[in-house]
């Protein structure tokens, strides 16, 4: 009579698989939520840039519409005359490629810096 081995629940090679995808995994993790700082705040009106903020330092930025701010670190929609009030709803923002905009007042409000993300044209 032969003995019957059960059957192995792993073998060496699902093991390597496993861990190459956890391994994987906890990269892809890390690296997409480390945060990344901005350093300016890039103004557009109307698709033209209008000012660039360091976000050093605090500034202010308004024209009849709209009131932007940087503070600590971080740059907000503080005011604006729009109907719903979304961008102002967006609160501060501070990580490169973020961006704040206010649709009827065609504002645009960009975080750059390093670990910003480039589209490709």
């Amino acid at each position: 009579m032969s003995s019957l081995r059960p059957p192995a629940l792993f073998r060496i090679w699902d093991v390597a698989l496993i861990v190459l995808l956890l391994v994987l995994v906890g990269l892809t993790l890390y690296f997409a939520l480390i945060p990344s700082s901005g350093e300016e705040a890039e103004i557009y009106l109307n698709g033209e840039k209008v000012a660039t903020l360091p976000l050093s330092v605090d500034a202010v930025w308004h024209n009849e519409h709209v009131r932007v701010v940087v503070s600590g670190g971080t740059v907000c929609v503080s005011e604006s005359d729009c109907p719903d009030k979304v961008c102002v709803a967006r609160g501060a923002i501070s990580r490169a490629g973020e961006s704040v905009v206010c649709l009827p007042n065609r504002v645009v409000v960009v975080i750059t810096g390093e670990g910003e993300v480039e589209a490709i044209s």
